[in-house]
């Protein structure tokens, strides 16, 4: 089992920027036409990402979230994965790839400590 004690400031500065890619993603989602039901449930998460994005900010531990929060917190780096797969073209060259793998490894390996 892996300890949150594993998680340092920049792993915290990885989950905050997870947050900050999927509620980015939410925000394009909205600008399109989606049913209500659909709109609510991004807007229901978006309202869930921000509050630990915000919490986050204001003291950089993960022991200032709750357990729900964590879990909220392995969402968002779940999404960022997900939108890094979808945005991993073959127009981009080797160091973007490489910097994007590193980026996803992170993501990776702080869902597996946060599931732990």
């Amino acid at each position: 089992m892996k300890s949150f004690a594993l998680i340092n400031a920049k792993d915290i500065e990885t989950i905050l920027m997870a947050l900050n890619d999927a509620i980015s993603d939410m925000n394009i989602e909205l600008r399109n036409q989606v049913k209500e039901s659909k709109k609510n449930e991004i807007l229901n998460y978006k309202g869930k990402y921000m509050r630990v994005f915000e919490k986050l900010k204001q003291n950089p531990s993960i022991y200032a979230l709750a357990e729900h929060e964590v879990d909220i917190a392995a969402g968002g780096l779940n999404d960022a994965i997900e939108l890094l797969e979808e945005n991993m073209t073959d127009d981009l060259d080797e160091q973007e790839k490489a910097e994007i793998l590193t980026y996803k490894n992170e993501c990776q390996r702080l869902i597996d400590i946060l599931a732990g």
